[in-house]
């Protein structure tokens, strides 16, 4: 998913398979650096979060159909605004799914990718937009674009919620699911047999307030819906139980330093104008014995100045609006952390309570 301030970025193209393969740019994709912001033609109304969409239509029982009740329960929680189903990107996440799946099962790909190749088997278009506007979507719509795979799972319920975690449990893929998209299409293969097990794929559409011509893999960060200016979102969200214990992988790599980090917290406000940005005074998770948990503060780099012990997001890829605290090594299992954040959105305040959450057996 192409990222900017006029585009979010795309989590690498390709990730080589491994244990842990997991989302489009976390375990599967994304890459790019930011562009040079455009001036909307009026900035996303704050506060126009969609809090109610119409039924789905998948198959009651269907990886699709868990998959989307368990995305925008979390989207819900954290108060970032459900997305609606689009059955015309369902059309175009599907052959995508199938088409990572056969061959990468062949070994025609050494790992997960946005782009397709003609010369390959089922192939359906070259990038998230072109596909999506082969199925049918507006040429006026940004299409963005996230992708998992991995081992098998018992039902559809445990698909849902392995595919989910492989993209919500990371940096850039975090803020890419949780970010101002409004609808999406859910693509799903599942195979016995020849690693990986399934692909799952997000083609997520934003609709309004965008300006300009739709790009390859990308929304519009000033459009779509957008938090109330005073509201703060987080990650992990608050009394959560079995949160993952470490980071997955993540290509482009967030903290390529870190061998093994842990499950990344995150922070994120409105900044859905120009010059918006969320700067970070102290960000700190505690486990329950006390313990002051090791980690790294990373901020957009035009919130550097004005935050204090952060460092800039190495990649470039960090929304205006969003803050992440990295534990530097995998947190502890069945143990209860707190998080404290204090800091500022263009100046004014930001202090929401501590919250907990405890993390899982493994």
């Amino acid at each position: 998913m192409k990222y900017a301030y006029n585009k979010i970025s795309a989590i690498a193209a390709v990730v080589a398979l491994s244990a842990a393969l997991a989302a489009c740019g976390g375990g599967g994709g994304g890459g790019g650096a930011p562009a040079t912001p455009a001036t909307p033609s009026q900035p996303a109304s704050a506060g126009n979060l969609q809090t109610t969409v119409p039924a789905a239509t998948y198959t009651s029982g269907t990886m699709q159909a868990e998959t989307f009740k368990q995305l925008n329960a979390f989207r819900s929680a954290m108060g970032v605004g459900l997305v609606a189903q689009n059955t015309t990107l369902d059309t175009s996440a599907q052959p995508h799914a199938f088409y990572l799946n056969t061959n990468i099962g062949t070994g025609a790909l050494s790992g997960l990718t946005h782009n397709e190749s003609s010369s390959l088997a089922n192939y359906y278009g070259d990038t998230p937009l072109s596909r999506a506007q082969k199925a049918g979507i507006s040429v006026t719509d940004w299409i963005a674009e996230d992708v998992a795979g991995g081992i098998p799972q018992t039902d559809a319920t445990a698909y849902a919620k392995d595919c989910l975690s492989r993209l919500l449990d990371t940096v850039y893929h975090l803020q890419d699911m949780t970010s101002s998209v409004e609808q999406v299409g859910i693509g799903f293969t599942q195979n016995s047999g020849t690693y990986v097990d399934y692909t799952c794929v997000f083609d997520f559409a934003e609709v309004s307030n965008v300006v300009g011509a739709p790009q390859a893999n990308a929304v519009y960060i000033y459009g779509g819906q957008q938090m109330a200016t005073d509201a703060v979102a987080v990650a992990p969200l608050p009394n959560a139980t079995g949160v993952e214990l470490a980071m997955v992988p993540e290509t482009t790599n967030p903290a390529p330093d870190l061998a093994n980090p842990g499950r990344p917290i995150m922070v994120r406000v409105n900044a859905a104008s120009p010059g918006d940005v969320l700067t970070v005074s102290s960000f700190t998770l505690t486990a329950a014995n006390g313990t002051v948990v090791p980690a790294r503060i990373i901020v957009p780099s035009a919130a550097l100045s004005g935050s204090t012990g952060a460092t800039a997001d190495v990649n470039n890829k960090f929304y205006p609006g969003v803050a992440i605290l990295l534990p530097l090594a995998p947190l502890a299992p069945n143990t209860t952390y707190t998080v404290a954040f204090s800091g500022a959105r263009n100046g004014k305040a930001v202090s929401p309570k501590p919250w907990t959450w405890t993390t899982g057996a493994s």
